[in-house]
């Protein structure tokens, strides 16, 4: 029996850091549920962390293993033992060279990715982590290899943001070939691909650029710029006060902001 590649991915602060320690890290298997309470106690909630590691473990297993063979085959660390890279791919790992060669082509993606939503404060990472799998990177290949890493990156990371969890495999792959070349590795041009991909396959109509409303806000509050605000202050400072007041209310209730509104000394009865 072959000697077993560390398949360490990203790991959580006290997550064990090998295959092995992580499937050691499931002890004391339950043979039935442990409480009937609707949220986990403790003892499910500490289980359940170590299940999942594993299970996040084995999604993204290919690319530390596909980095790893591609330094292997290109620096031909194989010679010592093996005539050739297939063969060492076939009895050393149990793996065909074809699989071999799928798992090199798609490390590079997935770091790109990782690299792109680390950090990230809504919790991309995550659902990168555990969607990100062999089948949804070998759809992202063609992209990667007819314009660059980067353009296949910026495709998964736009559906992810759009659809989180809901990313499927066809939907990768329909993403791309929805893709015009000239939107390949453009932020925008990408965003209003995958949105124009995905209203078609939702039976939904697509949002003209012109009639989307984050745009719209966009360009609304690109206006109203202090010199704007000043200019009506000037010509009305009563009811300027009111309107602004009022946009800012419903612009923080609308975004679930809470803010907090106060007269400035400026501000008189009398104004």
């Amino acid at each position: 029996m072959g000697r077993q590649i560390d398949t360490g991915g990203p790991q959580g602060p006290g997550k064990p850091d090998t295959a092995a320690a992580l499937a050691r890290a499931i002890d004391q298997l339950p043979t039935k549920q442990l409480s009937d309470t609707p949220v986990l106690i403790a003892q499910e909630r500490e289980l359940l962390v170590r299940c999942e590691a594993a299970l996040e473990n084995l999604r993204i297993a290919y690319w530390a293993a596909g980095k790893a063979l591609q330094v292997v085959r290109d620096g031909r660390l194989y010679r010592a033992t093996h005539p050739s890279f297939e063969g060492y791919c076939n009895e050393l790992w149990d793996i065909t060279p074809q699989y071999a060669n799928q798992l090199i082509k798609t490390w590079k993606i997935t770091e790109k990715l990782f690299e792109l939503v680390h950090g990230k404060s809504n919790d991309l990472e995550t659902v990168v982590s555990k969607k990100l799998g062999i089948a949804q990177a070998r759809e992202l290949v063609s992209l990667a290899e007819e314009h660059s890493v980067d353009a296949a990156a910026l495709l998964y990371l736009t559906l992810i943001q759009v659809k989180r969890l809901a990313v499927t495999s066809d939907m990768v792959k329909g993403a791309v070939q929805a893709l015009p070349p000239e939107a390949a590795g453009k932020k925008k041009a990408t965003e209003e691909a995958v949105l124009v991909y995905l209203a078609s396959i939702e039976d939904k109509p697509a949002l003209p650029s012109a009639r989307d409303p984050y745009k719209t806000l966009a360009r609304v509050t690109k206006k109203l710029s202090p010199d704007a605000v000043q200019a009506a202050m000037e010509l009305n400072p009563s009811g300027t006060r009111v309107m602004v007041r009022e946009l800012i209310e419903a612009l923080s209730v609308s975004a679930g902001l809470e803010v907090e509104i106060k007269s400035s000394a400026a501000e008189s009865p009398a104004a």
